[in-house]
């Protein structure tokens, strides 16, 4: 889950009972566009958004279109088409050549989509949305929300007509699309004489980061996390360095070692984890333990040497899998030598792993830059 989105929940939250915003969503991109399918902007009454839906040149219209909407209080798409006209408002000069399509609808703190990613952040469990853009008679915004835990799955509708709801395409689109943590996408169904349109996206839950060491270097990791969404846990055995007062942004903090920790911290798949104990014998209690989780990545601070001497003094056997999630030395090659550039490192090294992507100049990447052909 973004941080803007957590952000908009966070403001939701705020409002009275019967107080309205418009959410801005961008649900398709053809061709150039600085924000992709899913990018949200929350715009209350007085005109104040939080979030983007574009690099700036779409904002100031979207927020006029925005205050019809909170008057007529009916969802709406509006679609910006500059693949002819360069000079057109959403390219401004700046050379996007694209066709964006936007959803404008009203939104209130109590509203189902709220909750649902309320329940993401809160449970740490996936979620496939699909919304209705273009219908003949279903309502532009009707939803269906998808989750399968635990293997069983839960269906949840909203202002979508029965025979929508019954669609086993529907249905079977949505769980290949949540099985497969697909990228967002509109994808179009007919019923009769009835074409329309649906907004397929995965919600996950924000990232967290398990850190293992709460020196000084650490902290700089935990303000850049911070400031991209994540989550943050961090563990280290003094009571000197593991408080709140040294990491106020922190979301957990664990005064143990790793011993301490019962199996439900090990649980949580979006996890990715860093080990800056600067200790040799902490290190290496810590890096079998962690390569044995189901956790995305894991990041060790020091030498390859050193992380080959303790991989080979711990006797055990790790899979080729487990192997491919070890970065050590930890952080992408940027010629870092401070804490606050070994962070810069580490972070971009992560997000780069998680997006399948080689953190290479993106002048030298061929193709579009968003890992999709542009059309």
């Amino acid at each position: 889950m973004s941080k803007e989105i957590q952000q908009i929940i966070e403001k939701l939250n705020s409002f009275a009972p019967d107080e309205k915003a418009i959410l801005a969503t961008v649900i398709d991109v053809v061709g150039s566009g600085y924000r992709r399918p899913g990018a949200r902007m929350l715009i209350d009454k007085n005109g104040y958004g939080i979030g983007t839906v574009s690099g700036g040149c779409l904002e100031a219209d979207v927020l006029e279109r925005a205050k019809k909407v909170l008057q007529t209080n009916t969802p709406t798409v509006i679609t910006y088409d500059t693949t002819k006209d360069e000079n057109s408002l959403f390219g401004l000069g700046m050379g996007c050549r694209g066709i964006v399509r936007i959803l404008l609808e009203p939104i209130e703190k109590e509203k189902s989509l709220v909750r649902h990613f309320q329940d993401v952040v809160e449970d740490r469990t996936r979620l496939c949305i699909a919304t209705m853009i273009t219908s003949s008679r279903a309502v532009t915004g009707g939803r269906m929300f998808y989750s399968a835990e635990d293997y069983e799955e839960e269906f949840d509708f909203v202002n979508l007509p029965n025979d929508i709801e019954k669609l086993e395409d529907l249905k079977n689109d949505c769980r290949t699309f949540y099985k497969d943590n697909k990228t967002p996408e509109v994808r179009r169904y007919k019923i009769g004489d009835d074409d329309f349109e649906i907004f397929f996206e995965n919600i996950i839950p924000p990232l967290e980061l398990k850190l293992f060491g709460a020196g000084y270097d650490a902290l700089p990791l935990v303000k850049f996390a911070k400031e991209l969404g994540w989550r943050i846990s961090v563990v280290d055995h003094r009571p000197a360095f593991a408080n709140a007062e040294r990491l106020p942004e922190a979301d957990q903090i664990f005064a143990a070692k790793i011993q301490d920790l019962d199996d439900h911290f090990f649980e949580d798949e979006n996890s990715v984890a860093v080990i800056m104990t600067h200790n040799y014998d902490r290190d290496r209690e810590i890096l079998p333990r962690l390569l044995k989780s189901e956790w995305l990545y894991v990041g060790a601070l020091g030498p390859k040497k050193r992380t080959e001497k303790i991989l080979a003094e711990v006797g055990e056997t790790f899979s080729a899998e487990q192997l491919e999630k070890l970065h050590a030395p930890v952080g992408l090659d940027i010629g870092a030598d401070t804490p606050e550039a070994i962070a810069l490192s580490i972070v971009a090294e992560i997000n780069a792993v998680l997006k399948n992507r080689e953190g290479g100049f993106l002048r030298r990447r061929q193709g579009s830059i968003y890992g999709r052909n542009e059309q």
